[in-house]
Parts: structure tokens; C-alpha cells; sequence
């Protein structure tokens, strides 16, 4: 576990108020640049944030080692989770004295915040997925296009806030959600969550793959309208894309790019496309901003707003 030197210092020393980035290279972080005018258009006063780098490899020493040091470090005020989300709960849930509904319904932690000598699990992602998702898809586009679908490569985090979105808070919603993923414990909780919220309008199917082939395939057999969302980190996290360059997107489709950094191949293939397939073409720089506000003003205890939100967006630009 690699601990990045925070360089955001208050003036009569060290800071603190330290908030944790935890992801897997998080010195390439646009946050960490944005950080000092984050807290400073948020009214946070000696706060600053250093990134905490965490292993994919399905290890959980380190995730618990990284909670212990917010559990018992007072200048800790809590903590962003990225691509650590399930792991997190899976290596020390006993250290987590209090799960948010949508924490445990979802059995991730995308917050972690202290309240009253108490370190709370909180899982901002369903409602920033949604928020994101209506920024850039028509209003009641699910309704003019009912026999589409979304299909979702990769079945992490990202996925079950999708989900929960879905089959829970979505006024309307896909035919079907498809979901491709390399793990099968991934899956498992894919599963587990559908079977808990028992959708009654939006199938769910499962495919346990990691071959860039099959998600081709996958998306060569989606009806027109449909959206395909690269949930999987590669291009950011990982390099690469989970399809080949060979890959057909749904004539009128919608194709989304979590990704806000990296190399970001899967949003280049999508955006050679747009024109000739008439493709909405959306990046995770939107869900980006909403993600960081939220937790920022959980961890600091402060309302995001809309007036904050949009003084948070202004000192914020895109690279």
C-alpha cells in the first residue's frame, strides 16, 4: 500500500483535516490538483487529501490496514473509494459501525466519514449514477425505446450502483441490464443484489467472461437505442479496452464511458462510431464531479446544494 504525500499544508503546519483517496494509481488523479479549490469553495478550512494506492489483485490485507488508519486516526476525517468499493466491506466490515440503507443494500462502501466518535459506510453511487445518466440520455428515452437494454462490461461497483438505480430508483426503466464480468464473486453479488430488490419490469442476465470476443459479440445483438457502459476501469486503472476495435455499437445507441482520465481506447472506439451509428457518447467526468462533491461534503460534514454544486463545478476543468 502506497501512502501519496499530501501537498495541501496549512500554513502553521500540518493539516488537520486529512481526507483519503483511496483507488489504484492515485497520483494521476485530477483530485488531487483540484483538491485546494474543492475545500476552499466549500468553506473548508485546513483540509487537504492524500491518495492511498490499494491492490486489485483480491488481497484484503492492505484495505484492512487502510481502515484501521481512518478508524483510530483522529486527523482522518474519512475517506473517497474508487475502485475498492466491495473490498472494502469484504476485508473489515466489523470495523464499520454504522451502514447507510443504500451501504447495505448494496453491500459496498463508495464513503467512508466519521459522526460522533462513529465511522460510518455510506454508498453515494446510485444516486450520482442517476443524476449523471439524465445529465447527458433524453427524458424518457427507456419509454420511447421499450425494447431496449443497457449492457454493462464489468460487474463491480460501478455496476451495483447502476443496478440499484435501476430496478430501484429509475422512474423508467430498460427492458434488460446485461452485465459481463471477469469474477465470479462479482457476479455473486450481482446476484444476490437483484434477488433482494426482485425487479418486476427489467430483466437481468449474467454472463461470467473476460474475453473482449464475447463482449463484441454482446454488443452486436443489442436492438438499436440500446446503451453499452465500460464499467470495468480499463482505460483508467488498466490499460486497454474490454473490446476489440472490431466492436459494432447500436445504431442510435448510447455508449458510456466511465472512465474521466487515462488512455481511454473504449471512448475513442465509441466516438470513431458516433456519427455513422448517430451514438450519444457520454465520459465519467460529470459522475466524476458529482461523486467527489457528495463525499467531500459527507466527510466535512457540509450540504452540497445546487449553489455549492455549481461553484464546485467552476473551479473545476477538464484536462
Amino acid at each position: 500500500m502506497g501512502l501519496k504525500i499530501c501537498d495541501y499544508i496549512k500554513s502553521n503546519g500540518r493539516s488537520e483535516k486529512v481526507m483519503e483517496f483511496w483507488g489504484v494509481q492515485t497520483g494521476g488523479s485530477m483530485s488531487l490538483h483540484f483538491f485546494p479549490n474543492w475545500a476552499q469553495v466549500l468553506g473548508i478550512d485546513g483540509a487537504c487529501l492524500r491518495g492511498v494506492d490499494l491492490p486489485l489483485d483480491g488481497s484484503l490485507d492492505a484495505h484492512y490496514k487502510a481502515l484501521e488508519n481512518i478508524k483510530f486516526d483522529p486527523q482522518i476525517y474519512g475517506a473517497l473509494v474508487t475502485s475498492h468499493k466491495l473490498s472494502v466491506v469484504r476485508a473489515a466490515d466489523q470495523l464499520i459501525d454504522c451502514y447507510t440503507d443504500t451501504a447495505t443494500l448494496t453491500g459496498e462502501v463508495s464513503a467512508l466519514y466519521k459522526r460522533e466518535g462513529q465511522l460510518w459506510g455510506h454508498a453515494v453511487d446510485p444516486e450520482n449514477c442517476g443524476t449523471a445518466m439524465e445529465n447527458f440520455l433524453p427524458t424518457d428515452w427507456w419509454v420511447h425505446n421499450d425494447t431496449s437494454g443497457i449492457l454493462a462490461l464489468g460487474g463491480g461497483g460501478a455496476t451495483i450502483a447502476l443496478l440499484v438505480y435501476i430496478l430501484k430508483y429509475a422512474s423508467n426503466s430498460p427492458s434488460f441490464v446485461k452485465i459481463v464480468e471477469k469474477r465470479q464473486d462479482n457476479l455473486n453479488h450481482c446476484a444476490q443484489l437483484v434477488e433482494r430488490l426482485n425487479p418486476q419490469k427489467t430483466s437481468v442476465e449474467l454472463i461470467h467472461s473476460h474475453d473482449p470476443m464475447v463482449c463484441d459479440q454482446m454488443i452486436s445483438e443489442l436492438p438499436s437505442h440500446s446503451m453499452v457502459i465500460n464499467a470495468t476501469g480499463m482505460g483508467k486503472d488498466i490499460p486497454g479496452s474490454p473490446v476489440t476495435n472490431a466492436v459494432s455499437f447500436p445504431m442510435n445507441g448510447v455508449v458510456w464511458e466511465l472512465n474521466y482520465r487515462g488512455d481511454r481506447p473504449f471512448l475513442r472506439q465509441a466516438m470513431d462510431q458516433s456519427l455513422a451509428k448517430n451514438l450519444i457518447v457520454a465520459d465519467g467526468w460529470y459522475y466524476f464531479l458529482r461523486g467527489w462533491s457528495s463525499v467531500i461534503g459527507l466527510v466535512f460534514d457540509r450540504t452540497i446544494t445546487e449553489a455549492r454544486f455549481r461553484d464546485f463545478c467552476s473551479v473545476t476543468h477538464q484536462k
